[in-house]
């Protein structure tokens, strides 16, 4: 990288500022210096053959002309002949196979000064001349410095997502690819070398086989020069790379002759209809580019032939008769398998325009149903910088190392890869509200085939409304305001006392309301449809802030203006202010019919929106309302003393003052940091995603009022979280028949003998993890988890140190004062937070209870129907998944991402507890002569087992 940054430097003095116009001149002499190679190995292997298969590049009277004597000349020479002889050369050959060779005819050379030439030509060399140095390596980076170049129209599709569009479209060896809009050539580069890496290894005819499949097409020379270029750098020197315009000339000769197009054309723009050929029009009338561009690749396509294309988003929803026609086609008729909706900011920093790729196949009709998959994050930060989020080990679409959740949160890619490969099983079975699920192509076409993801998201929220709220028509009376503007009073008498005549008007309606006094009055004495009452919610039918409002008392009998919704309770199901919190929310907005180019709302259309439920009596809700409304203030108080305090650091005074300010200022900003961190969410996602026992005992950590309660639970969720790994570990050893390591025969002693210790559970942790290191078994994540980090530290270091400290509360020696409490939480609440941290394997290996088998004998698989034990709730998830072998009813298996399914038993089982009636989990704590005790992991109940009993004894001996 410093290298480009010092060829970029050169020109940039010189006063060549433009980057396309910089890496096209590198690209001549990156082009001469490659014949001058194709020269050399011609002349060492013409020797002994003595009938070489090519001619030479360079005749003998040419031989002045190749790289190697030009870098030989002084800076005035080397010029003289590039811009007399070399450069003209260059253009007037063209060499079979070279792609290259067909573009630079009409070029220019514009290094404008012999000190300029000899720098690059000296830069280039030294690079190149390194054992290490690749000149394909150097072109990429060339390259990507072009992703800056947003003022020079150069858009650049990023390598990951290229890479995605061609593995997820899969180029074979017999497909002949096509890019109709293939700028830098960055997607025709990725589908070359996705199918050169398909097929047999160390092929260089592979690779010329390969370049025979290869065809691109642009209007641009200087775009086929560069992608003509990086495609010969990487080996597919052949590859077809033609100037055309797709539009004004139409698929033409190249109608139905690819199986295979990959294409991120031009986003917007407007063609007249003159410029375009009939035979697009024909298929879909209209000037959109990006709808003609589709047309087009369904000209270039042959029948059942597979695309994936890159669309604005608006090509998704836009509600014009030619998106409509064009969305009908792509679902009807072409087969239309899947829409990857891309992050926000994929394409920056040159375009902001949100997007997506359409992947489907022509020909192939009306397919089941849709895959969708909302790609959130894809390894690159999403500002102008795109900078990696992760280590070059975690990055792209089959990175080296296991992500965990956090990084899951950074890098989407492999996940959508290995559920796109679900797409015809699991997936169909998952809800809407996940980042990927399947639609089917009659609730599209019912959405006049509207394509957004989050078309389909809100309508299952809106199922979910209905099914858990209640229908606001049902407890409200809903109106519009009925006084006109043109009604009020132009000049209102000031003695005026007849407060019957003033008017809310929908510029007064904000965050506060103005005194009844100020408010204008109404000209006549007509009377309105209707007027204020206390306790109506009255908002805004401007789409914006609506500012949803009770009506105080003093309000009582205004007139309501033309632009507001007033809804009057006429019972009382839900509190005013609950009903106005839920109004003032997105998942409302949604609901809500709009109408108009400037959106409105009307007030009949209200009526059948869904209020959501709400537990509890009126008083209670209000009550938690009220402190939900007295933090946020006070959030925002503190929002703006902060603010204050930042404004006074640059007054007026000495500089010592103004440091002192400065302190001040940013240790009540940390202060006020550390107190929300404390609060905040780390511990949300260890809720929502471990397995239950872990997950439950996160969520009293979370939700403890008091420091003592809290304590406590910080010690129960270090007992539930080291119980989870040993039960896992047990089960690896178990399945890879290791029961005879030493730790888990001290711990079959210690449960036969009246009790087991949370330091046996952690030594068979240990064990397991060192052995299945030892050979080389990930063993679910649990190898990777415990691995030892710089200075002693780790998983394993936190569970025994976790151990210790619990050890000691729990027998006598725990805090009894606030302050020993306080201390005490001190050291076990980031033991705890680290050691649930690192054992982030624990959200994707799933803990599932069986109930149902079937065999699908078209799959050749068992279909297995059961509970994901997965997050704090009881109300287990049901799930469903496909596996080569049977599993047993009834059961608790660990389902791994990347291997068989793990019983669990007989370490742990889900039974209802005799004391408490609620589903529990239950490990083996100790035996007697004729039972197994058994205790529950997050509650410490007890339950008695004869077939544990019986299972532990026949494992011990086996």
């Amino acid at each position: 990288m410093r290298t480009t940054t010092r060829l970029f430097d050169a020109f940039w003095a010189a006063g060549i500022a433009n980057p396309l116009e910089i890496v096209e001149q590198i690209s001549h002499l990156l082009y001469l210096r490659e014949l001058d190679g194709v020269q050399e190995r011609w002349g060492q292997e013409a020797v002994p053959q003595k009938t070489p298969k090519k001619g030479p590049v360079f005749t003998q009277d040419e031989q002045h002309l190749r790289w190697s004597r030009l870098i030989r000349l002084t800076p005035q020479r080397m010029y003289v002949s590039m811009t007399n002889e070399v450069f003209p050369w260059l253009r007037s050959h063209a060499f079979a196979g070279l792609a290259y060779s067909q573009h630079v005819k009409h070029a220019r050379f514009t290094i404008p000064t012999p000190n300029l030439l000899a720098r690059v030509v000296g830069l280039l060399e030294e690079v190149l001349s390194a054992e290490d140095a690749t000149t394909g390596g150097l072109y990429e980076q060339l390259l990507a410095r072009i992703a800056t170049a947003s003022h020079f129209d150069a858009f650049r599709t990023p390598q990951h997502l290229t890479a995605l569009m061609a593995a997820m479209a899969e180029p074979g060896a017999d497909d002949e690819v096509c890019d109709p809009t293939c700028g830098m050539g960055s997607l025709l580069a990725a589908a070359a070398q996705f199918v050169h890496r398909s097929g047999p290894d160390t092929a260089q005819q592979s690779a010329a086989a390969v370049s025979g499949k290869i065809h691109g097409f642009d209007f641009d020379t200087t775009m086929l020069r560069l992608s003509s270029m990086r495609l010969a750098l990487q080996g597919f020197e052949g590859a077809d790379l033609r100037y055309r315009d797709n539009l004004a000339e139409g698929a033409g000769a190249e109608s139905e002759r690819y199986s295979v197009v990959l294409a991120n054309p031009p986003f917007a723009g407007s063609v007249d209809y003159a410029a375009v050929a009939p035979e697009l029009l024909g298929m879909v009338r209209t000037k959109k580019a990006e709808i003609l561009h589709l047309a087009v690749i369904l000209r270039l396509l042959r029948p059942g032939g597979r695309a994936a294309v890159i669309v604005p988003a608006g090509l998704l929803f836009s509600s014009s008769s030619a998106h409509i026609e064009l969305r009908r086609l792509l679902v009807d008729e072409h087969g239309l398998e899947a829409v990857v909706k891309l992050p926000g900011g994929a394409f920056r920093p040159y375009s902001g325009v949100s997007t997506a790729i359409l992947f489907f196949t022509k020909d192939a009709g009306q397919a089941d149903s849709v895959w969708f998959y909302d790609l959130t994050a894809d390894g690159w930060s999403l500002d102008d910088r795109r900078e990696p989020l992760l280590a070059q080990n975690k990055l792209g679409l089959a990175p080296d190392s296991v992500l965990d959740a956090v990084d899951h949160t950074r890098n989407n890619l492999p996940d959508l890869m290995q559920r796109w490969q679900l797409r015809h099983s699991s997936e169909r079975r998952r809800a809407r509200s996940e980042q990927s699920f399947c639609v089917t192509s009659a609730e599209i076409a019912a959405e006049d085939y509207n394509l957004s993801l989050e078309r389909f998201r809100q309508i299952h929220e809106m199922q979910q409304a209905a099914q858990e709220g209640i229908r606001l028509g049902d407890f409200a009376e809903i109106f519009s305001g009925s006084v006109r503007r043109s009604d009020l009073d132009e000049e209102p008498d000031a003695t005026h006392t007849d407060g019957r005549r003033q008017v809310l008007t929908p510029t007064l309606l904000t965050s506060t309301l103005p005194y009844v006094a100020d408010l204008p009055l109404r000209a006549d004495q007509r009377e309105p449809h209707r007027r204020l009452r206390q306790g109506d919610i009255v908002g805004r039918d401007l789409a914006g802030t609506r500012y949803w409002t009770c009506v105080p008392s003093q309000y009582d009998g205004v007139q309501p203006g033309q632009g507001l919704i007033i809804i009057r309770l006429t019972e009382e199901v839900l509190p005013h202010e609950y009903v106005i919190a839920y109004l003032s929310t997105p998942l409302a907005e949604q609901q809500l019919p709009k109408y108009g180019t400037i959106p409105r709302i009307k007030a009949r259309e209200m009526a059948d929106i869904w209020i959501p439920r709400c537990d509890g009596d009126l008083s209670e809700i209000r009550a938690s309302l009220a402190m939900l409304d007295e933090g946020e203030r006070e959030a925002a108080r503190i929002q703006d003393d902060l603010h204050r305090m930042r404004m006074r650091i640059f007054e007026s005074g000495t500089s010592s003052a103004r440091r002192g300010r400065l302190d001040d200022a940013a240790a009540i900003s940390s202060l006020t940091a550390q107190n929300l961190r404390r609060h905040n969410e780390p511990y949300k996602l260890f809720q929502e995603s471990y397995p239950y026992a872990v997950a439950r005992a996160v969520r009293k950590f979370r939700h403890s009022l008091s420091l003592a309660e809290k304590h406590e639970a910080a010690i129960q969720c270090a007992e539930s979280l080291i119980l989870s790994l040993g039960i896992t570990a047990l089960a690896l050893a178990a399945d890879r028949g290791r029961q005879d390591l030493p730790a888990i025969a001290q711990w079959s002693q210690s449960v036969e003998r009246g009790g087991v210790s949370l330091g046996h559970w952690v030594g068979v942790v240990k064990a397991v993890a060192e052995d299945a290191r030892q050979h080389g078994d990930p063993a679910a994540g649990l190898v990777e988890a415990t691995a030892r980090k710089k200075g002693g530290k780790g998983l394993v270091a936190d569970l025994d140190q976790l151990v210790v400290l619990r050890n000691k509360i729990r027998h006598g020696a725990g805090p009894r004062t606030r302050a020993e409490l306080e201390r005490s939480l001190g050291r076990v609440e980031p033991l705890m937070l680290s050691s649930l941290s690192g054992c982030a394997f624990l959200a994707h290996t799933r803990w599932v209870h069986t109930d149902r088998l079937q065999w699908m004998p078209a799959a050749g698989k068992f279909r297995v129907s059961g509970l994901a034990l997965m997050g704090d709730h009881p109300d287990f998830a049901t799930v469903s998944f496909d596996t080569a072998h049977p599993l047993a009813d009834d059961r608790l298996y660990l389902i791994p991402p990347d291997d068989a399914p793990l019983p669990l038993s007989p370490f742990c089982l889900l039974s209802d507890c005799p004391a408490c009636l609620a589903p529990e989990l239950y490990y083996p704590d100790r035996m007697t002569s004729s039972t197994a005790l058994l205790k529950s992991l997050d509650r410490g109940h007890e339950l008695d087992s004869d077939s544990v009993f019986k299972a532990l004894r026949e494992w011990g001996t086996s």
